[in-house]
């Protein structure tokens, strides 16, 4: 009987695109990239079919099977690692044509040939193609399958399809023992055996990419589809995104989710999820809120711990739009409770915005949810309140952070005095926000007092007159802080009197610390004498600097020079004696410590009864 010509003409192609001439011949090869190294272990082959079989099997797997989000992929950051040397030696399938399976009919059918699971002996092979096919649906598993595919090929003499090859290729999703090599040589084993690799089996290579990333053998897939006229599915959409994202082309991934988009291909939430997580990782939270912005206005909801790894990124790098936008919508709404850690960061960063209905809501929260809260806290929301130029919620901040009996130190002041310098900011109204403050029934702390005699002090170098002010309002501090001001407090105010070189309200000051008993520092007694010293009065300066010797303090290195050349220029006797003091002039001060050794040393010489030899009877 003649052979008829096979014509492949328009019609062939439209019903059958997945044929050509070359594929009527032989697969179109894989081709093995240059530079690869050898296997060094075995791959989990399957034998070939008989020479006259060259059935080709279409599975729809590919098409329509869902991949959930795998966690290792950026939770646990684990990278595969490569199958150990023989470890699937065993999972040669290869059928013994010796084989004869018992006649007795009780038992198992077959005897166990190999270590595999107890309920699978039993199984009917309907029944063993069944649970293959549960696992290649489901979360496969490369032992798991390798067992099935040993009893129905080795021990039960079952043909091998492309479905068991893709069962095979799918196992290696396994993010553990899974290897791009073990595909590459699958699909090449299939092409040997004359088993062409379908759709779905071809898609199955491409979830196995997206877990172990081979751009080379992912654009040989991507031809081969081209090539016979198979359209990408929308799981192999995501597949090839992953594994862009994988190999850290985040900017062809992007690129590549942007045309799915505008093909009406939906983003699954465990791409976007990986898309989130990569971008996080490599610090580009602006593209991250861009995603994320895009991702909720079209309808979408992403993961509670999605949301947290977010805005601890943003709260790690600083980024405040990020770090807004998400504790906006997911912490003020009560769907997520963040960490102290990071409570702290958007506290910070709340701060340097001046965004006080953000730093509000972050002590509501911190307030409902138990937490105590600290100095640092309170200290952000006073920097907040005066990046925002609001003085008088920054005063009240002091206010609440007092009544919370907690210690203010020079930190939780030194942003309003910047700003008061800075803005140049009335002290007189200052004085009145406390005023009003304290008609509002707060408690003032001593601590916002010192920090307008700072401004005092400050403003004495342009304007004398601030002295009169400056001593009125410690006139009027008791009906503010009933406990009196403390050293810290008269320490400015005598400061600012020197400045202004007004040494009558100075000395009233000083009169004032003593009638009261407030124990004067070493800042009270630099600030009193180098006043002495600007009033000509060296005699009085020099008892106020013996009082600071007997308290065993000392002078600050610049107070030192200060003294040094205003008493330069006189001849009094009190300042000689002051300019050439030990304790304020180093030079004297080392000559006086090594006469002191001398003598030391000649009075024990002299104890032991030893005579130092004459110089000049030395050789």
């Amino acid at each position: 009987m003649s052979r008829r010509a096979l014509v492949l003409d328009g019609l062939w192609y439209s019903l059958c695109p997945s044929f050509t001439t070359l594929t009527l011949t032989r697969s179109t090869p894989f081709p093995k990239p240059k530079g690869r190294t050898p296997r060094l272990y075995p791959l989990p082959s399957i034998s070939s079919p008989s020479s006259g079989s060259r059935r080709c099997y279409n599975t729809s797997g590919g098409d329509s099977y869902k991949v959930p989000y795998n966690a290792a992929y950026h939770n646990d950051r684990s990278e595969a690692r490569e199958p150990r040397e023989n470890e699937y030696r065993d999972a040669h399938l290869s059928p013994d044509p010796t084989y004869r399976p018992p006649t007795r009919r009780k038992g198992p059918l077959y005897t166990r040939t190999h270590k595999v699971q107890d309920d699978l002996l039993g199984k009917t092979n309907e029944g063993l193609e069944s649970r293959l096919q549960y696992a290649m649906d489901n979360k496969p598993n490369i032992r798991h399958i390798t067992q099935i595919l040993r009893l129905l090929i080795r021990d039960r003499h079952v043909q091998p399809n492309a479905r068991h090859y893709k069962a095979l290729i799918l196992a290696n999703t396994d993010n553990e023992r899974g290897s791009p090599q073990l595909v590459r040589g699958l699909l090449e084993e299939m092409e040997n055996n004359g088993i062409t690799a379908d759709s779905g089996t071809l898609h199955g290579a491409l979830q196995v990419l997206a877990v172990h990333p081979d751009y080379l053998l992912r654009q040989e897939i991507l031809d081969k589809l081209r090539d016979r006229w198979l359209t990408l599915s929308p799981a192999g959409w995501h597949f090839v995104a992953a594994g862009l994202l994988r190999e850290n082309q985040i900017e062809l991934a992007l690129e590549h989710v942007a045309l799915m988009e505008r093909k009406d291909i939906f983003v699954e939430n465990w791409l976007h999820s990986i898309i989130v997580y990569t971008l996080c990782d490599h610090g580009e939270l602006d593209e991250v809120y861009n995603v994320m912005r895009a991702r909720v206005d079209q309808g979408h909801d992403m993961t509670h711990r999605l949301w947290m790894h977010v805005l601890t990124e943003a709260g790690k790098q600083g980024h405040y739009p990020m770090a807004h936008y998400v504790w906006r919508r997911m912490v003020e709404l009560g769907y997520m409770h963040p960490l102290v850690e990071v409570c702290d960061d958007v506290l910070k960063m709340a701060a340097n915005a001046g965004d006080t209905d953000m730093a509000s809501s972050v002590f509501r929260y911190l307030r409902e949810s138990g937490i105590p809260l600290e100095r640092t806290q309170y200290e952000r929301l006073v920097e907040t309140h005066v990046a925002a130029g609001d003085l008088p919620a920054a005063f009240e901040a002091l206010c609440t952070m007092h009544e919370a009996q907690i210690p203010l130190t020079d930190s939780s002041t030194e942003r309003i005095l910047a700003h008061m310098i800075q803005s140049k900011v009335d002290r007189r109204e200052a004085w009145q926000i406390l005023k009003r403050l304290k008609n509002a029934k707060r408690t003032i702390p001593i601590d916002s007092v010192r920090v307008i005699a700072d401004l005092c002090e400050h403003d004495a170098h342009d304007d004398p007159s601030v002295v009169d002010d400056g001593v009125g309002f410690y006139k009027e501090l008791y009906t503010l802080c009933p406990e009196g001001a403390d050293v810290r407090v008269y320490n400015a105010l005598i400061r600012m009197c020197r400045t202004a070189r007004n040494r009558e309200s100075g000395m009233f000051l000083v009169k004032e610390m003593a009638s009261l008993g407030v124990v004067p520092n070493g800042v009270t007694f630099e600030s009193i004498i180098l006043m002495c010293l600007d009033a000509g009065n060296f005699r009085s300066g020099f008892m106020y600097f013996q009082d600071l010797m007997k308290r065993d303090a000392r002078l600050s290195p610049e107070t030192q020079v200060e003294i040094r050349e205003i008493c330069a220029g006189s001849v009094d006797e009190f300042a000689m004696r002051l300019q050439y003091h030990p304790f304020i002039r180093d030079d004297v001060r080392k000559l006086d410590e090594e006469l002191q050794q001398k003598q030391k040393e000649k009075e024990a010489n002299e104890k032991a009864g030893r005579h130092p030899v004459p110089q000049r009877f030395v050789a």
